[in-house]
């Protein structure tokens, strides 16, 4: 039995914060007083993920709202840090990072959060990380390899995980496949027969505990970004993440709905690929970034971050939505199928969500919620919409 816990918490404030965690702890059968005393052991080392997609509002948005509606708030981050370093009992080692977008200032984005403090807060090392090997000062140079800027990312460097057969992406063609960059040979010749490559940064992939921070959002090209499409900031060779197909279904492409869509968008200044609910291939590489992880033991927690949400255009132009939630359990995936049917939507029609819960990976039954510290015995199957979260027009159908 899987177990989420769901509580309100109606502002930033620390003391709210750990209090309605506490909750949420309690809720998955956590002792509230040393919650993490079962996950985190002294002498560990855990890796905390937030979501640092971006550093501000980028200019082709439509609106500019609070930019914490797009990334993980750091009340939140540091609340967890705080359990964290309580379970370690002065012995291990915390390290809070993330591979934002390729465009996304990174010193920006520490000193708006102001999250850098928490490195001098503990009597455990506590680092604060940027993963990504590559950036791109100039959106302008958005997907030219040779305009990137290089930096160290993962000091203690990278796993590469192929998953061979496992992999959805195995038996596509891929040569309409499409990573971070124009240039698509790297790309094809990551996900080419029985090579079906990912690389992990090391410091995230080889800690002992993983805990995963998110924001409850929606997204334009899988429906929610939650836990499992959060795993796209833990691989450090972005150009391995296929996005799409290039083109249109008629040449077999999934880049956008129809020759007239591709074909306007060559001209157009503001381009929206693979955002649609037909893109078959990023949900794909979603599924592929979980199972990777999984072939690894470790132990898990996430908690998801809903004080401030994100609904409509995510992952980066989204509107804030108060919907005054944190969510919190100890299994990405059935955390993730709770927190999208929470925000109004149906999981079995987000597909990569849709895939496990057709394996019979995770089953609606066996996942039990607690909202404010009541067992939901309906939760998946009333007609309730929950937070009833706003979606762009061509994902309506994933709404409840």
């Amino acid at each position: 039995m899987y177990k989420v816990g769901i509580e309100t918490a109606d502002n930033y404030r620390l003391d709210v914060i750990k209090e309605a965690l506490q909750k949420c702890f309690a809720d998955i059968g956590l002792d509230p007083a040393y919650p993490l005393s079962g996950i985190v052991n002294p002498g560990d080392k855990v890796f905390i993920k937030p979501n640092w997609v971006a550093s501000r509002w980028r200019e082709s948005c439509p609106h500019k709202d609070n930019l914490y509606c797009v990334i993980t708030h750091p009340s939140v981050i540091e609340a967890v840090a705080d359990f964290v370093v309580d379970a370690l009992h002065g012995k291990g080692e915390v390290v809070i990072g993330d591979n934002p977008s390729i465009d996304a200032d990174f010193d920006e984005l520490m000193e708006f959060t102001g999250i850098r403090q928490l490195e001098h807060k503990y009597d455990v090392p506590v680092s604060i990380t940027d993963l990504r090997p590559l950036v791109c000062d100039d959106l302008a140079n958005y997907g030219k390899r040779d305009k990137m800027v290089p930096q160290p990312g993962d000091i203690i460097g990278n796993v590469q995980i192929n998953l061979g057969s496992k992999s959805l992406l195995y038996g596509i063609d891929p040569s309409r496949f499409r990573g971070v960059f124009d240039e698509r040979d790297e790309t094809v010749a990551s996900h080419t027969g029985e090579t079906q490559l990912y690389t992990f940064s090391k410091s995230l992939y080889d800690a002992d505990v993983y805990i995963s921070i998110p924001k409850l959002k929606t997204h334009q090209k899988v429906g929610a970004t939650l836990n499992l499409k959060g795993l796209v900031g833990s691989i450090a060779n972005k150009n391995q993440l296929v996005h799409w197909q290039i083109g249109y279904p008629e040449i077999h492409g999934d880049e956008y709905p129809s020759k007239e869509a591709w074909e306007a968008a060559q001209t157009a200044k503001v381009t929206h690929r693979g955002s649609w609910p037909g893109n078959d291939t990023i949900w794909r590489m979603v599924v592929d970034l979980y199972q990777a992880m999984q072939m690894r033991e470790r132990k898990y927690l996430s908690v998801i971050d809903g004080v401030i949400a994100g609904e409509g255009q995510g992952p980066f132009c989204p509107t804030s939505k108060n919907a005054n939630t944190l969510i919190a359990g100890e299994d990405l995936l059935a955390v993730d199928v709770a927190a999208a049917r929470y925000m109004g939507l149906e999981p079995q029609k987000i597909k990569y969500l849709g895939y496990f819960i057709d394996k019979g990976i995770v089953d609606y039954q066996n996942i039990r919620v607690l909202l404010n510290g009541e067992i939901q015995k309906d939760f998946f199957t009333s007609d309730s919409k929950y937070k009833d979260f706003f979606v762009v027009e061509q994902w309506q159908g994933i709404k409840k």
